[in-house]
Protein backbone atom coordinates (compact mmCIF):
# COMPACT_ATOMS: atom_id res chain seq x y z
CA UNK A 1 0.00 0.00 0.00
CA UNK A 2 2.72 2.52 0.55
CA UNK A 3 4.28 1.44 -2.59
CA UNK A 4 1.21 2.48 -4.53
CA UNK A 5 0.76 5.39 -2.44
CA UNK A 6 3.75 6.60 -2.91
CA UNK A 7 3.84 6.03 -7.03
CA UNK A 8 0.31 7.85 -6.55
CA UNK A 9 2.43 11.03 -4.98
CA UNK A 10 5.10 10.73 -7.74
CA UNK A 11 2.75 10.45 -10.93
CA UNK A 12 0.86 13.90 -8.84
CA UNK A 13 4.32 15.46 -8.86
CA UNK A 14 5.46 14.99 -12.09
CA UNK A 15 2.27 16.33 -13.57
CA UNK A 16 2.15 19.48 -11.33
CA UNK A 17 5.82 19.82 -12.82
CA UNK A 18 4.39 19.02 -16.16
CA UNK A 19 1.86 21.53 -15.53
CA UNK A 20 4.15 24.21 -14.86
CA UNK A 21 6.68 23.54 -17.75
CA UNK A 22 3.95 23.64 -19.97
CA UNK A 23 3.16 27.22 -18.47
CA UNK A 24 6.55 29.05 -18.54
CA UNK A 25 6.57 27.16 -22.09
CA UNK A 26 3.57 28.96 -23.07
CA UNK A 27 4.83 32.39 -21.44
CA UNK A 28 8.16 32.38 -22.87
CA UNK A 29 7.79 31.02 -26.72
CA UNK A 30 7.50 34.01 -28.91
CA UNK A 31 4.61 34.04 -30.50
CA UNK A 32 4.35 34.73 -34.87
CA UNK A 33 4.36 36.98 -36.61
CA UNK A 34 0.65 35.82 -38.42
CA UNK A 35 -0.30 35.01 -34.66
CA UNK A 36 0.29 38.80 -33.70
CA UNK A 37 -2.00 39.53 -36.94
CA UNK A 38 -4.79 37.34 -35.75
CA UNK A 39 -4.92 38.52 -32.72
CA UNK A 40 -6.21 42.14 -33.62
CA UNK A 41 -9.72 42.90 -34.27
CA UNK A 42 -11.45 46.05 -35.75
CA UNK A 43 -14.14 47.71 -32.83
CA UNK A 44 -16.87 49.74 -35.35
CA UNK A 45 -18.43 51.86 -32.23
CA UNK A 46 -22.20 52.98 -33.63
CA UNK A 47 -23.81 56.10 -31.57
CA UNK A 48 -26.93 57.87 -32.05
CA UNK A 49 -29.30 59.87 -29.92
CA UNK A 50 -33.28 59.48 -29.77
CA UNK A 51 -36.11 61.13 -28.83
CA UNK A 52 -38.28 58.60 -27.14
CA UNK A 53 -42.26 59.47 -26.60
CA UNK A 54 -43.67 57.08 -24.25
CA UNK A 55 -40.21 54.80 -24.09
CA UNK A 56 -40.37 54.11 -28.03
CA UNK A 57 -37.87 55.68 -30.36
CA UNK A 58 -40.18 58.44 -32.63
CA UNK A 59 -37.26 60.66 -34.20
CA UNK A 60 -33.22 60.98 -34.05
CA UNK A 61 -30.74 63.12 -33.64
CA UNK A 62 -27.01 63.57 -34.52
CA UNK A 63 -26.07 65.51 -31.07
CA UNK A 64 -26.30 68.71 -29.00
CA UNK A 65 -25.00 72.40 -28.43
CA UNK A 66 -25.15 73.07 -24.68
CA UNK A 67 -28.31 72.43 -23.70
CA UNK A 68 -30.80 74.54 -25.88
CA UNK A 69 -29.84 73.43 -29.57
CA UNK A 70 -30.59 69.60 -30.99
CA UNK A 71 -29.10 68.88 -34.32
CA UNK A 72 -29.97 67.22 -37.61
CA UNK A 73 -33.43 65.94 -35.55
CA UNK A 74 -34.81 63.58 -38.62
CA UNK A 75 -37.25 60.36 -38.84
CA UNK A 76 -34.12 58.46 -40.23
CA UNK A 77 -31.81 57.15 -37.97
CA UNK A 78 -29.26 56.26 -40.08
CA UNK A 79 -28.64 59.71 -41.21
CA UNK A 80 -27.97 60.33 -37.36
CA UNK A 81 -25.64 57.45 -36.40
CA UNK A 82 -21.80 58.18 -35.94
CA UNK A 83 -19.40 55.41 -36.43
CA UNK A 84 -15.80 55.51 -34.84
CA UNK A 85 -13.77 52.57 -35.96
CA UNK A 86 -10.39 51.72 -34.17
CA UNK A 87 -8.01 48.35 -33.29
CA UNK A 88 -8.68 46.00 -30.51
CA UNK A 89 -7.30 42.81 -29.42
CA UNK A 90 -8.69 39.66 -28.39
CA UNK A 91 -7.65 38.93 -24.88
CA UNK A 92 -7.38 35.70 -22.68
CA UNK A 93 -9.38 36.78 -19.06
CA UNK A 94 -6.38 35.54 -16.80
CA UNK A 95 -2.84 35.60 -17.32
CA UNK A 96 -2.23 31.93 -16.40
CA UNK A 97 -5.35 30.72 -17.92
CA UNK A 98 -5.97 30.79 -22.46
CA UNK A 99 -9.46 30.81 -21.67
CA UNK A 100 -10.33 34.17 -23.72
CA UNK A 101 -14.24 33.68 -24.52
CA UNK A 102 -14.61 36.19 -26.95
CA UNK A 103 -13.36 38.78 -24.88
CA UNK A 104 -11.72 42.17 -26.86
CA UNK A 105 -9.95 45.24 -24.89
CA UNK A 106 -9.70 48.36 -27.09
CA UNK A 107 -9.32 52.01 -26.08
CA UNK A 108 -12.26 53.71 -24.61
CA UNK A 109 -13.98 56.27 -26.91
CA UNK A 110 -16.32 58.80 -24.81
CA UNK A 111 -20.05 59.63 -26.09
CA UNK A 112 -21.23 62.79 -25.83
CA UNK A 113 -23.39 63.60 -22.99
CA UNK A 114 -27.25 64.82 -23.75
CA UNK A 115 -28.29 67.93 -22.36
CA UNK A 116 -30.31 66.68 -19.00
CA UNK A 117 -33.81 68.11 -20.20
CA UNK A 118 -36.99 66.16 -18.78
CA UNK A 119 -39.42 68.86 -19.52
CA UNK A 120 -41.91 67.35 -22.45
CA UNK A 121 -42.65 70.95 -23.77
CA UNK A 122 -39.24 71.46 -23.31
CA UNK A 123 -37.51 68.83 -25.75
CA UNK A 124 -40.56 69.50 -28.48
CA UNK A 125 -39.45 73.01 -29.05
CA UNK A 126 -35.96 72.22 -28.99
CA UNK A 127 -36.83 69.12 -31.64
CA UNK A 128 -39.11 72.04 -33.58
CA UNK A 129 -36.42 74.14 -33.75
CA UNK A 130 -34.32 71.77 -35.38
CA UNK A 131 -36.60 70.47 -37.62
CA UNK A 132 -37.47 74.48 -38.92
CA UNK A 133 -33.73 74.93 -39.22
CA UNK A 134 -32.77 72.43 -41.36
CA UNK A 135 -36.11 72.18 -43.29
CA UNK A 136 -35.10 76.25 -44.12
CA UNK A 137 -30.99 75.60 -45.27
CA UNK A 138 -32.36 72.56 -47.16
CA UNK A 139 -35.28 74.23 -49.22
CA UNK A 140 -32.52 76.65 -50.30
CA UNK A 141 -30.53 73.85 -51.32
CA UNK A 142 -32.82 72.26 -53.36
CA UNK A 143 -33.79 76.07 -54.87
CA UNK A 144 -30.24 76.61 -56.10
CA UNK A 145 -29.64 73.03 -57.40
CA UNK A 146 -33.18 73.74 -59.24
CA UNK A 147 -31.55 76.21 -60.75
CA UNK A 148 -28.04 74.63 -62.18
CA UNK A 149 -30.32 71.77 -63.42
CA UNK A 150 -31.99 73.94 -65.00
CA UNK A 151 -29.84 75.81 -66.98
CA UNK A 152 -26.95 73.34 -68.16
CA UNK A 153 -27.38 70.31 -70.43
CA UNK A 154 -26.99 67.52 -68.97
CA UNK A 155 -23.55 66.88 -70.77
CA UNK A 156 -22.13 69.89 -69.16
CA UNK A 157 -19.29 68.98 -66.73
CA UNK A 158 -20.61 67.53 -63.27
CA UNK A 159 -24.19 67.20 -64.33
CA UNK A 160 -24.30 64.33 -63.23
CA UNK A 161 -22.53 64.90 -59.58
CA UNK A 162 -24.93 67.69 -59.04
CA UNK A 163 -27.94 65.41 -60.03
CA UNK A 164 -26.56 62.99 -57.38
CA UNK A 165 -26.57 65.85 -54.57
CA UNK A 166 -29.75 66.69 -55.17
CA UNK A 167 -31.21 63.84 -54.99
CA UNK A 168 -29.92 63.72 -51.64
CA UNK A 169 -30.65 66.74 -50.25
CA UNK A 170 -34.59 65.77 -51.21
CA UNK A 171 -34.10 62.74 -49.68
CA UNK A 172 -32.61 64.45 -46.51
CA UNK A 173 -35.92 67.16 -46.62
CA UNK A 174 -38.66 64.65 -46.84
CA UNK A 175 -36.81 63.35 -43.69
CA UNK A 176 -37.15 66.33 -42.39
CA UNK A 177 -40.61 66.63 -43.87
CA UNK A 178 -41.49 63.28 -42.44
CA UNK A 179 -39.89 64.13 -38.15
CA UNK A 180 -42.34 67.39 -38.50
CA UNK A 181 -45.43 65.76 -38.95
CA UNK A 182 -44.73 62.89 -36.27
CA UNK A 183 -43.45 65.69 -33.98
CA UNK A 184 -46.88 67.23 -34.39
CA UNK A 185 -49.07 63.87 -34.76
CA UNK A 186 -47.99 63.29 -30.95
CA UNK A 187 -48.73 66.93 -30.14
CA UNK A 188 -52.36 66.79 -31.35
CA UNK A 189 -53.46 63.96 -29.83
CA UNK A 190 -53.55 63.51 -25.95
CA UNK A 191 -50.28 63.64 -23.78
CA UNK A 192 -47.01 61.61 -23.71
CA UNK A 193 -44.11 61.72 -22.08
CA UNK A 194 -40.53 62.67 -24.15
CA UNK A 195 -37.35 61.62 -22.94
CA UNK A 196 -33.34 61.81 -24.67
CA UNK A 197 -31.92 58.81 -25.00
CA UNK A 198 -28.35 57.49 -26.45
CA UNK A 199 -27.74 54.25 -28.22
CA UNK A 200 -24.24 52.94 -28.44
CA UNK A 201 -23.82 49.50 -30.23
CA UNK A 202 -20.31 47.80 -30.83
CA UNK A 203 -19.59 45.08 -33.52
CA UNK A 204 -16.19 42.95 -34.10
CA UNK A 205 -15.12 43.02 -37.49
CA UNK A 206 -12.75 40.61 -38.44
CA UNK A 207 -11.39 37.76 -41.38
CA UNK A 208 -12.50 33.93 -40.32
CA UNK A 209 -10.45 31.14 -41.85
CA UNK A 210 -11.86 31.12 -45.63
CA UNK A 211 -10.60 34.82 -45.24
CA UNK A 212 -14.22 36.54 -45.50
CA UNK A 213 -15.08 39.42 -43.40
CA UNK A 214 -17.37 38.72 -40.18
CA UNK A 215 -19.43 40.75 -38.36
CA UNK A 216 -19.94 39.95 -34.50
CA UNK A 217 -22.21 42.09 -32.36
CA UNK A 218 -20.56 42.63 -29.10
CA UNK A 219 -21.07 43.85 -25.51
CA UNK A 220 -19.41 46.37 -23.26
CA UNK A 221 -18.30 44.59 -19.97
CA UNK A 222 -16.21 47.05 -18.29
CA UNK A 223 -14.35 50.61 -18.53
CA UNK A 224 -10.77 50.72 -17.70
CA UNK A 225 -10.09 52.63 -14.02
CA UNK A 226 -8.53 55.70 -15.92
CA UNK A 227 -11.08 55.60 -18.42
CA UNK A 228 -8.94 54.59 -20.96
CA UNK A 229 -9.54 51.20 -22.20
CA UNK A 230 -12.93 49.32 -21.93
CA UNK A 231 -13.37 45.72 -22.34
CA UNK A 232 -16.17 44.11 -24.70
CA UNK A 233 -17.21 40.38 -25.31
CA UNK A 234 -18.64 38.63 -27.92
CA UNK A 235 -22.72 38.21 -27.37
CA UNK A 236 -22.50 34.19 -26.92
CA UNK A 237 -19.28 34.53 -25.39
CA UNK A 238 -17.45 32.78 -27.71
CA UNK A 239 -13.78 33.06 -29.17
CA UNK A 240 -14.08 32.80 -33.09
CA UNK A 241 -12.25 30.45 -35.11
CA UNK A 242 -8.78 31.74 -36.23
CA UNK A 243 -8.14 34.15 -34.22
CA UNK A 244 -5.23 34.37 -31.44
CA UNK A 245 -5.65 35.89 -28.03
CA UNK A 246 -3.44 37.71 -26.63
CA UNK A 247 -1.88 37.00 -22.61
CA UNK A 248 -0.42 39.27 -20.16
CA UNK A 249 3.13 38.74 -18.58
CA UNK A 250 3.14 37.97 -14.81
CA UNK A 251 6.33 40.41 -14.93
CA UNK A 252 6.85 44.00 -16.78
CA UNK A 253 7.94 44.94 -19.90
CA UNK A 254 8.40 48.21 -19.48
CA UNK A 255 12.31 48.38 -20.54
CA UNK A 256 12.16 47.36 -23.78
CA UNK A 257 12.25 50.62 -25.58
CA UNK A 258 11.93 48.91 -29.13
CA UNK A 259 8.41 48.06 -30.00
CA UNK A 260 5.81 46.74 -32.29
CA UNK A 261 2.68 47.33 -33.25
CA UNK A 262 -0.03 45.86 -34.60
CA UNK A 263 -2.26 48.50 -36.78
CA UNK A 264 -4.62 48.96 -39.71
CA UNK A 265 -3.50 51.83 -41.93
CA UNK A 266 -6.19 54.61 -41.87
CA UNK A 267 -8.08 53.47 -39.55
CA UNK A 268 -10.72 56.24 -38.28
CA UNK A 269 -8.90 58.84 -40.69
CA UNK A 270 -11.52 60.78 -42.53
CA UNK A 271 -11.36 59.91 -46.10
CA UNK A 272 -8.61 56.65 -45.21
CA UNK A 273 -10.97 54.26 -42.87
CA UNK A 274 -12.04 51.32 -44.42
CA UNK A 275 -12.90 48.25 -42.16
CA UNK A 276 -11.66 45.35 -44.68
CA UNK A 277 -7.65 46.08 -44.75
CA UNK A 278 -5.10 44.03 -43.55
CA UNK A 279 -3.40 44.70 -40.53
CA UNK A 280 0.24 45.59 -40.53
CA UNK A 281 3.45 44.79 -38.19
CA UNK A 282 4.55 48.66 -37.35
CA UNK A 283 8.23 49.25 -35.76
CA UNK A 284 8.14 52.04 -33.42
CA UNK A 285 10.11 53.06 -30.19
CA UNK A 286 8.96 54.07 -26.63
CA UNK A 287 9.58 58.02 -25.95
CA UNK A 288 9.79 58.45 -22.53
CA UNK A 289 7.67 55.58 -19.68
CA UNK A 290 4.62 54.98 -21.56
CA UNK A 291 4.63 57.39 -24.35
CA UNK A 292 5.19 56.29 -28.17
CA UNK A 293 6.57 57.98 -31.32
CA UNK A 294 3.76 55.37 -33.29
CA UNK A 295 2.46 57.48 -36.38
CA UNK A 296 -1.54 57.63 -35.93
CA UNK A 297 -2.55 57.49 -39.25
CA UNK A 298 -0.94 53.38 -39.30
CA UNK A 299 -1.61 52.36 -35.53
CA UNK A 300 -4.87 53.75 -34.29
CA UNK A 301 -6.13 53.68 -30.80
CA UNK A 302 -6.60 50.62 -29.37
CA UNK A 303 -3.69 48.70 -31.77
CA UNK A 304 -1.92 46.11 -28.99
CA UNK A 305 1.63 46.74 -28.51
CA UNK A 306 4.49 44.07 -28.28
CA UNK A 307 8.09 43.62 -27.18
CA UNK A 308 10.63 42.94 -30.20
CA UNK A 309 10.32 39.55 -28.52
CA UNK A 310 6.21 39.35 -29.07
CA UNK A 311 5.61 39.79 -25.68
CA UNK A 312 2.31 41.80 -24.93
CA UNK A 313 2.83 45.32 -23.24
CA UNK A 314 -0.32 47.12 -23.81
CA UNK A 315 -2.92 48.78 -26.50
CA UNK A 316 -2.23 52.30 -28.00
CA UNK A 317 -4.52 54.95 -26.56
CA UNK A 318 -3.66 58.70 -27.72
CA UNK A 319 0.10 59.35 -27.52
CA UNK A 320 0.06 56.35 -24.47
CA UNK A 321 0.63 52.33 -23.88
CA UNK A 322 -1.98 51.80 -21.56
CA UNK A 323 -3.38 48.84 -19.86
CA UNK A 324 -5.77 49.31 -17.48
CA UNK A 325 -8.70 46.92 -18.10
Amino acid sequence: MKYIGKKIFIGILLFVVLLIVGFVVWMLVPPSASSLLRSTVVVEQKVWHEVCVDGKPLLYFEGAQGDTVLLGVTANRDSAVHRHRMAGCWLNGYTAIPWCRGRIVTAYHAVQQLPKVKDDSTIVLLCRASIVDQANRLRSQQSELKYYLRVHGVQDNGYQTIAGIASLVGTSYNDVLRARHLLDSITSVGKHHLALRTVVSYTAVYRNDSGHVVRTPLNIVSTGKKHHTMTLQTVDTSTPDGVTPLHMLPWSCDKERDIRAVGYPGLGESGLDCDTIQPLVIPGRRISGFRHDLPRVLVSDGSPVFTTKGQFVGIVAGGSIVRDW
